[in-house]
């Protein structure tokens, strides 16, 4: 039995990847395809720079000549915010492997359902999926309406080929689309819309219009669409049909009534081309493993678990998810070193704005290229890249997903220049640019954004030592310590780089806030500043000192600072930096005592911004609202801390920060409250509600003087906030940006499911007004036991591993013919 069992674990040690690239490698073969192009309703493209762009596009055809002369708008393809949409979006969608969207669109009539999956194969490369489009005219449509969809497929590699035609049939009638393709980075493949018929009797139409276009213009395809449907003669509203190679093809079809339309593609290397039978059954286990894991990672809690409210979660999840992409291009970054950007006179932003003027006629340059894969906040509004919304974002997805998540983490990581900037915004290519206004396009390298990131490594370490539960898919961290320290240890010195960077950047002038006794080295404040906005900050038009002040200071700039030091004491701790470790913990006690030192102020009982005024005299700039909270909101006040009753009182004080809705941005009895643009000037946002019930729950769970008053706190907020997003996500077919505090309903920038998602971990977090809640079971990595058995055992692995070793060769040969016998 013994040797049976020395060469299975040998078999399996030769089998297995070895080196953290080849575990990634096999991990991430399933996230090579996807529709990662979230600014679009549907548009798919793989993980490669230069490659493949595919896209749908779809109208109402019951009059044809209506496409090109007056609704042309209706030709569906970019999300939108004003296209009158009754709701669209994901419904059930894990990134591996695919799931299902609905697109309510009333403007057309039609409701358009897009399933994407999927389907595991014998190539490597994981390249073989199908996609199914489904038209269900709505209940107010006219009998037998018309539809005309198109799919399209662009090559923006030059040296790459694609041909297309239709098989089995010379005329326009139910024939296959077939295009074969040859492109670098992938291997050969094949597309193949088979013909289908409509729910009428009236067969579909079909054309394929093939092009040559410059490369830089092919995510344009909507316009260059309409440009050769205008050269169109047809009565019937479609291109003319030419069918052939070329870097561009649309394939249209007509149809009546209801209909369903597939695209399957293939990789040569598959033994078995994709087929609308294995695609039924992809979109059926992709849909019936979402189902189960959501269950087993989201155990909605009381009140929440009504069937309603995992809908909603799952959409909400899901949407999160689907808004994952793909982005490849060059960005504009101002390199000119202005003196103004140090930000050092009076009068910070007016006098820094004549500097970029200048810099954006004659020095901004394109860097890169670059690429990114990330989720977005917004798909009609912020299809791109924003750094502190990603660190919200990754903790939803590390619950689902570690490793995908820490695939997204590792993408930004790698945007990072030599000296440790990061840009704020991402916007990669010419495509992300056509939805940002010229002036928000240029990224300047003095310009910090909160380091939100740090808070996902931060909980994966937590994992990683067992301190939280974790229940989503397999992970090879989880699963292989090795492979946890080995990926711990590629982005720690990055992560140390960017911190350094931070310090350094956005760096405060302490010069007059020393007392007697008292040597305060940590204070910040937010380079980028306007006279009515840091955009930087992240809290964009919230109330600052006024004028500015190149001495004045920022309390939530101290406090990510403060963040990061725990983060990176994290992972020094767990990789054995022990000297590491020992600086960040004095950063991380130095920033405790500025917090307090500096920037209290017990007449407002608050924490405040300050400045300098009259040359020397340091006065504190006390705006009430989420800035007063943000040493309690990133884990800096301990349950004994001496100011965390006023913290308490602050936001459970309904004539400050409280509403029925959630916790206000801004107190009503502040002087801004509700002014100019009104942004961060009272709405109630998700992501600050979240952070502050993550430190709610921890005061309820432990003993302290303060438990009885964080359980009731966090108890109402929860409720309030997840009654808030569910109603106005039940009225609307949305979530939204922010939230009224008057009204409750969801305001600004509709389908944000970015950190609004964040609602789906406060609907699973426990409800505290039961006696008792055991915790959820999951999965972490804990440490071996080297005592007893586990040393025993330790020492008959490492043996195993020897002999493996030495006579592997030989042994393989026994377990290949065992196996043969």
């Amino acid at each position: 039995m013994l040797p049976l069992i020395l060469l299975m674990f040998c078999a399996l040690f030769e089998a297995s990847p070895t080196t953290l690239e080849e575990r990634s490698t096999s991990s991430n073969a399933s996230l090579l395809w996807g529709p990662y192009r979230p600014n679009l309703y549907l548009g798919i493209r793989p993980r490669i720079p230069n490659s493949l762009l595919m896209g749908l596009m779809w109208s109402n055809a019951d009059d044809p000549s209506d496409i090109l002369k007056t609704k042309l708008q209706d030709l569906r393809h970019t999300c939108e915010q004003d296209e009158g949409m009754a709701g669209y979006g994901w419904t059930a969608y894990d990134v591996r492997k695919g799931g299902m969207q609905i697109v309510n669109d009333t403007g057309n009539k039609l409701d358009l359902i897009t399933q994407f999956a999927k389907v595991s194969s014998d190539d490597e490369r994981g390249t073989k999926w199908g996609l199914r489009v489904r038209g269900i005219p709505r209940a107010n449509a006219r009998d037998h309406q018309k539809t005309t969809v198109i799919f399209y497929l662009g090559n923006e590699d030059s040296k790459s080929r694609i041909e297309c035609a239709e098989g089995h049939t010379t005329d326009l009638s139910n024939g296959d689309v077939i295009c074969d393709g040859t492109m670098v980075g992938l291997q050969n493949f094949k597309l193949q819309i088979p013909g289908h018929r409509s729910d009428s009797d009236s067969v579909q139409k079909t054309s394929i219009k093939s092009l040559t276009v410059p490369t830089e213009t092919i995510w344009e395809a909507k316009s260059i669409f309409a440009d050769q449907l205008k050269g169109s003669d047809s009565r019937e509203g479609m291109v003319a049909d030419n069918p052939g190679e070329g870097n561009l093809h649309f394939v249209q079809k007509n149809f009546e009534g209801g209909f369903e339309l597939d695209v399957l593609f293939s990789s040569d290397s598959t033994s078995a081309a994709m087929t609308s039978s294995s695609l039924t059954e992809g979109i059926q286990e992709a849909l019936s493993t979402f189902s189960k894991r959501f269950q087993s990672v989201y155990s909605l809690q009381a009140p929440f678990q009504d069937e309603q409210y995992v809908k909603f979660s799952q959409s909400l999840l899901s949407n999160l998810m689907g808004g994952i992409g793909y982005f490849y291009g060059t960005s504009k970054v101002d390199l000119s070193s202005a003196p103004e950007y140090a930000e050092n006179d009076q009068n910070i932003g007016e006098n820094a704005a004549p500097a970029r003027v200048r810099a954006a006629a004659a020095v901004v340059e394109e860097q890169g290229p670059y690429q990114l894969f990330t989720a977005v906040p917004s798909r009609p509004f912020f299809p791109r890249g924003f750094l502190w919304d990603e660190g919200f974002h990754l903790q939803v997805v590390l619950d689902w997903d570690m490793d995908l998540a820490l695939e997204i983490f590792s993408s930004w990581l790698n945007l990072m220049d030599e000296n440790g900037w990061i840009a704020r915004e991402q916007i990669l290519g010419p495509e992300a640019r056509s939805k940002v206004p010229s002036e928000f396009q240029t990224q300047y390298p003095h310009h910090a954004n909160p380091p939100s990131l740090f808070l996902v490594v931060q909980a994966f370490v937590a994992k990683l030592n067992g301190e939280s539960p974790f229940s989503g898919a397999p992970s090879q961290y989880l699963s292989d310590s090795a492979a946890a320290k080995d990926f711990l240890k590629t982005i720690y010195p990055k992560m140390k780089k960017h911190y350094e960077w931070f310090c350094r950047t956005q760096a405060g002038n302490l010069k007059h806030y020393q007392l007697p006794g008292y040597d305060f080295n940590q204070g910040y404040r937010w380079r980028g500043r306007t006279p009515q906005h840091i955009f930087t900050s992240g809290l964009d038009d919230y109330p600052r000192a006024q004028p500015s002040h190149p001495e004045e200071l920022h309390v939530d700039a101290l406090c990510w600072v403060g963040s990061m030091a725990v983060a990176l004491g994290k992972i020094s701790a767990f990789l054995g930096e022990n000297e590491d470790q020992k600086v960040f913990s004095k950063h991380e006690n130095d920033v405790g005592r500025s917090i307090d030192g500096v920037h209290w102020s017990e007449p407002d009982q608050a924490y405040c911004d300050t400045t300098v005024v009259d040359g020397n005299r340091v006065e504190k700039i006390c705006h009430k609202g989420y800035i007063s909270l943000f040493p309690f909101l990133v884990g800096l006040m301990g349950p004994d801390h001496s100011h965390l009753e006023a913290v308490l009182d602050l936001i459970r004080n309904p004539e400050e920060l409280w509403s029925p809705y959630g916790l206000r941005s801004l107190s009503p009895k502040d002087k801004y409250y509700g002014t100019d643009e009104n942004y961060w000037r009272s709405p109630v946002w998700i992501n600050i509600n979240y952070m502050v019930m993550q430190r709610l729950l921890e005061l309820a769970q432990q003993p302290g003087l303060h438990q009885q008053k964080a359980r009731g706190i966090y108890t109402e907020l929860r409720l309030n906030l997840g009654h808030t997003v569910f109603k106005s996500w039940k009225e609307t077919g949305f979530a939204w940006e922010q939230y009224n505090p008057d009204t409750g309903k969801g305001q600004r920038t509709q389908h944000f499911t970015g950190w609004t998602s964040l609602i789906v971990r406060v609907l699973s977090m426990p409800d505290l007004q039961l006696a008792s809640q055991p915790q959820v079971p999951g999965h972490a990595y804990r440490p071996a036991n080297t005592d007893g058995w586990g040393l025993t055992l330790g020492l008959m692995v490492i043996g195993m591993l020897f002999v493996c070793f030495l006579f592997r060769k030989r042994l393989m040969r026994g377990w290949r013919g065992l196996m043969e016998t």
